[in-house]
């Protein structure tokens, strides 16, 4: 295949799954392990106290919403319940899955870093390594943090508006999905673009020309963080396998300005 032909194909569906498998790989090596257990743990508690206010607060809302439904709406009470606790908990396990994100996201950051550096061979970055790297680099980190949920929340307000409506609540979990799947792939991919300083916008424009590629990686996450135990082990996973596939990213548009 010509370095044409590479730099214009889209990365195939298949490649996510090799990238996943890659992730796990990369997050078991001893380069890596450090920061890979310390997220872990900070997941354990952040989704531990999530589940029990999702149990036990979200429970008694639904009963008086569904209660308050009108008659003719009754025979489906059930329906909008099951639906409405999945839509709502989706949107808890999310919120909280952030919250765990942004307080471990120096950790991924420099997870990101040593996955790109065994992918590559070598260095990914120059500069320093290890906690001073961390602690001197959380305000950036934050920042883009906060850049991100900027952008997931309007798009998160629309999903909650469409879960609260009477009959059209019925797609709000295809929506949720939806959702999820692509922002959870840009999440993930991310960590490698803000290690070399790309700006955000860039990154959304450059994954957006690998739109099946990105949301297929966001969709195999979404679903495996839907899987007890697996959802504490797969972030770091996702962080070593978003490196890979900004590497496959980078390697492609290079490629594509050589032959511009």
């Amino acid at each position: 295949m010509s370095n044409q032909a590479i730099g214009n194909s889209e990365i195939g569906i298949s490649s996510m799954f090799n990238y996943i498998q890659e992730g796990f790989r990369l997050a078991l090596t001893p380069e890596c392990r450090l920061y890979v257990i310390i997220p872990i743990l900070i997941n354990i508690v952040v989704l531990s106290a999530g589940g029990y206010l999702l149990f036990t607060v979200i429970y008694s809302f639904l009963e008086s919403y569904v209660n308050a439904l009108p008659e003719f709406l009754s025979a489906l009470a059930y329906l909008i319940q099951l639906i409405l606790f999945l839509s709502i908990g989706f949107v808890f396990v999310y919120i909280f899955s952030m919250v765990a994100i942004i307080i471990a996201s120096p950790f991924y950051g420099l997870l990101a870093e040593k996955a790109e550096s065994l992918i590559r061979g070598e260095n990914a970055l120059d500069g320093d390594e290890g906690f001073a790297a961390i602690i001197k680099d959380v305000p950036r980190i934050l920042k883009r943090e906060l850049q991100k949920l900027g952008f997931y929340l309007p798009r998160l307000l629309v999903c909650v508006v469409i879960s609260f409506i009477p009959v059209v609540n019925l797609l709000a979990p295809f929506a949720w999905f939806l959702l999820a799947a692509w922002m959870i792939g840009i999440q993930y991919v991310d960590y490698s673009y803000d290690n070399h300083k790309i700006p955000f916008k860039q990154m959304r424009q450059e994954l957006s020309h690998q739109r099946l590629a990105t949301f297929t990686f966001g969709a195999l996450i979404s679903l495996g963080m839907s899987i007890p135990v697996l959802n504490l082990l797969l972030p770091p996973a996702a962080v070593c396998a978003g490196a890979r596939y900004y590497v496959e990213m980078q390697k492609r548009f290079s490629i594509d300005s050589v032959m511009r």
